[in-house]
């Protein structure tokens, strides 16, 4: 007997999707109008978005990493981000070498900590690089810069970060692509996995013209769990614009279009990070010919649910078909959400606290 040989590899994309869940219905999928068409992807749409009002779905989390900003307190997650599930408050090393800007500016202004200053590059395409010196070979955790845009405007810049091992050949350690920056605001990047080498640099490309208040290289990161406040306990807060070096307490307000982060006290320091890892909504439906962003366990479930909700839609089909898409949607639902978990361990302990002094 042959095997397929291949696991994994076999796409199904939304129009497939739909003509099962219309078949399911009784009727075929060339039968569906144009209307019917659109409407099937609505519906998919919404049963998608309703996930999320289940449970966390373990392929739709991330991690962002914000720099913080002295004297600012309120911090956007992305668009489609649902709940911070942990908030940690991070700091690095920066480890010291010889820095280089291969078209002009003030190079020594990106690493004096001191963000009012700036290089401004001449010319476009340009890039500035780190070397730590002969044999001095250093592992990097995350690099971020903070830009320096003419009236704190805005601007879409080409961002690639990369590393060698002799100054000369250079690899990739991670492409932005076209990302739009703002003045005094970071943008930071982990690299992972990372490399251990003796040169790093930042390029931009596409006719970038480089300027930045600070380049940061950083490494041997620590990060400490913030504590969550609830929404009277943070508008209880008597001096909300306290500042410290380490805030230590947030509110997670679930504002749209994009939640807000509310950090207390309000950071004096601008060289610090807050780590947000939050789970947010399954991408976007797309195109008929798009795939879903869903795992092979849960086509099923997807099928079954919208072949349900379209029999609700769909003209003649018969009640008792009705039910029976019903019955079986839950019981498919069901058995992927309790299959939607880590399977860790999970302690309980009474009076639980968080360690922020």
């Amino acid at each position: 007997m042959a095997y397929s040989g291949t696991v994994g590899t076999t796409v199904v994309n939304v129009q497939e999707i739909i003509d099962h869940a219309a078949r399911r219905c009784g009727k075929l999928a060339e039968e569906l109008t144009s209307e019917q068409q659109v409407t099937a992807r609505q519906s998919l749409f919404y049963f998608l978005s309703s996930l999320i009002n289940i449970g966390i779905q373990y392929w739709a989390i991330n991690k962002e990493v914000i720099g913080l900003t002295p004297d600012k307190y309120q911090y956007t997650l992305p668009l489609g981000a649902n709940d911070a599930l942990n908030v940690l408050y991070r700091t690095m090393d920066r480890p010291s070498g010889a820095y280089t800007s291969s078209a002009g500016g003030v190079v020594a202004n990106v690493y004096d900590n001191n963000i009012a200053t700036y290089c401004q590059q001449t010319s476009a395409n340009g890039n500035i690089s780190i070397n730590y010196g002969t044999n001095n070979y250093i592992y990097l955790g995350s690099i971020g810069f903070m830009p320096y845009i003419a009236g704190g405007a805005s601007a879409t810049w080409s961002v690639i970060l990369e590393y060698s091992v002799d100054g000369i050949t250079w690899l990739t350690l991670k492409d932005l692509g076209s990302i739009v920056v703002t003045d005094q605001k970071w943008v930071w990047t982990d690299i992972d996995p990372g490399q251990t080498v003796q040169y790093y640099r930042m390029r931009v490309y596409n006719g970038t013209t480089m300027a930045l208040r600070e380049l940061y290289f950083g490494n041997n990161s620590r990060e400490i769990q913030m504590s969550r406040l609830n929404r009277d306990d943070y508008t209880n807060l008597p001096n909300k614009n306290f500042t410290a070096n380490q805030p230590y307490q947030f509110w997670f307000d679930r504002t749209i279009p994009q939640p807000t982060i509310y950090i207390w006290p309000t950071p004096s320091n601008a060289f610090v990070q807050m780590t947000v890892w939050y789970s947010r909504q399954i991408m976007d439906v797309g195109a008929l010919t798009d795939e879903l962003e869903i795992p092979q366990r849960w086509y099923e479930a997807i099928v079954m649910n919208l072949a349900h909700r379209l029999s609700l839609e769909l003209p003649q089909v018969q009640m008792d078909r009705v039910q029976y898409l019903e019955k079986m949607a839950a019981q498919y639902l069901n058995e992927a959400e309790q299959e939607e978990r880590d399977k860790s361990p999970i302690y309980y302990a009474p009076n639980i606290s968080v360690y922020t002094k």
